[in-house]
């Protein structure tokens, strides 16, 4: 049974087990039955987000709604969804479709759908809006970040990207400006910073780059740094991505790429060092944080050890017993994840190290 990642398991079980086997229960939420796992994107859905629940046992009743293969149906209607006008809630989401030869058609229907859709996170807020003709998007699409701000805007034309798309910071910040001419990049593309700086930019021309013979180079060296990184050659990865910062001094991608390589080379204060200086030119850059922290906490784990050997697959070393990790390096491990966590980075290894060092 797939299993929701609710808050709402503080109020239900989500998993109930009777003679050794577990019950079969399937979530129906604002009127979308959730059939997969929920993605980490799609948020959460909290006991106060909720108006109203009601759980239906009786096997006859369930097999009535057409979900014979469940022991329990868990209805919710969340808040969100409650205060919509009727029109709105017309009005459909891809969960009520599926795509047959590239186009969308609602669930049973015999044509593809044309008209508006509007997709939702669990707790009900707006995810993303925009039009389809023909089972094909057409139009405008807008998606939103889980507090209601813009999150990209983009046209599409008989679903195929065309004119204008941008793409925002979480702070509202312009983050890229791209063109598209009949699902091709098509002119001048720009890049900023959460700061408002200009990151970068590229000309396209019928999808293909102009690109600089300086851009070119350090597109060049970051390739061969990032070769040479997951191939084990940490030294020679550095090289590589000390020729690339020397051309862009400012380019935050280099100096977290370089902290990478210098933390699997044990160098950890340098790593640390290109850490800063990637949040520094970008201070929404959740891998830098997660990575500052987990370099801190090696850093603490190996301290008084002794390489016996090294390698491009292995380092071998030996030594004391694990480091205490100081009371004030520990409290930046763990404000380091809890802001990676923030900005988006929700893998389960830095949900472990939470527990682990913000305890």
């Amino acid at each position: 049974m797939k299993k929701l990642l609710f808050a709402l398991m503080t109020i239900i079980s989500l998993t109930t087990f009777g003679q050794g086997k577990e019950e079969r229960i399937l979530y129906v939420v604002d009127s979308v039955a959730i059939m997969e796992d929920p993605k980490e994107n799609d948020g959460n859905l909290s006991e106060n987000e909720v108006e109203t629940m009601t759980i239906v046992t009786d096997k006859a009743e369930i097999e009535k709604q057409g979900y014979k293969d469940y022991d329990k149906l868990i209805y919710i209607i969340t808040k969100e969804y409650a205060k919509r006008p009727e029109e709105i809630k017309r009005i459909p989401s891809f969960n009520k479709m599926v795509k047959n030869t590239n186009k969308w058609s609602l669930i049973g229907a015999s044509t593809p759908y044309s008209g508006p859709f509007i997709d939702y996170y669990y707790n009900g807020k707006k995810k993303r809006e925009g039009f389809l003709k023909d089972g094909r998007l057409n139009g405008f699409r807008t998606s939103y970040y889980l507090d209601g701000q813009k999150k990209s805007f983009a046209n599409f034309s008989d679903g195929n990207e065309d004119g204008e798309y941008l793409v925002y910071f979480t702070n509202g910040q312009l983050q890229q400006q791209e063109f598209f001419k009949d699902g091709k990049p098509d002119g001048l593309w720009k890049a900023w910073y959460s700061t408002g700086i200009l990151k970068n930019q590229m000309e396209y021309k019928n999808g293909k780059t102009i690109a600089s013979k300086e851009d070119e180079k350090i597109d060049n060296y970051f390739t061969k740094g990032t070769q040479s990184q997951q191939e084990g050659n940490y030294k020679a990865a550095i090289k590589f991505y000390n020729k690339a910062i020397e051309l862009n001094p400012n380019f935050s991608e280099l100096y977290f790429h370089r902290s990478r390589a210098y933390l699997y080379d044990l160098q950890f204060d340098q790593a640390i060092i290109d850490c800063n200086k990637a949040i520094e030119i970008e201070p929404l850059y959740k891998e830098a944080y997660s990575n500052r922290a987990f370099t801190r906490i090696r850093k603490f784990e190996l301290s008084g050890n002794r390489v016996l050997s090294k390698n491009s697959e292995i380092t071998v070393l030996a030594g004391k017993n694990k480091t205490e990790i100081p009371a004030d390096e520990k409290e930046k491990i763990c404000n380091d994840l809890k802001r990676g966590f923030e900005l988006g980075d929700t893998q389960a290894m830095i949900k472990d190290a939470i527990k682990e060092y913000c305890k």
